[in-house]
């Protein structure tokens, strides 16, 4: 509930600085946009995070799936944000670091995972 009020209210200071000084509107609604982010994140998103990692701990993947699909989420909707603010270029640049960088992630997970595929071929030969 606490979210909404949130919202609301900065809802209605976006409203009203439109009206008054709508030069500044555009960078003060991306300032309310990542207040209200972090707020969402730090009391819903990362306690949602925290409740699947535990969940699935016995998973040997688990925790890279949840914070790679966590960071894409956060990825795209920095990127969404940019777009609609006529930043595409920086937008799409900013998503495609995202995708660059949980494809990072993954490839040394992989690696660790033929290198013990590897070893263990070589034990049979």
């Amino acid at each position: 509930m606490e979210i909404v009020i949130v919202a609301v209210v900065m809802l209605l200071l976006l409203l009203l600085l439109k009206e008054v000084i709508k030069p500044l509107h555009a960078l003060i609604s991306v300032m309310f946009s990542f207040l209200l982010f972090s707020l969402l994140f730090s009391t819903l998103l990362l306690p949602l995070v925290k409740q699947l990692l535990e969940m699935l701990a016995f998973l040997p993947y688990a925790k890279a799936i949840v914070m790679s699909a966590s960071l894409f989420y956060v990825g795209q909707w920095v990127s969404m944000l940019l777009v609609e603010h006529s930043y595409k270029v920086l937008g799409g640049l900013v998503f495609d670091a995202v995708k660059i960088v949980i494809l990072l992630y993954w490839i040394k997970e992989f690696m660790a995972v033929l290198q013990e595929v590897s070893a263990i071929l070589q034990r049979i030969s």
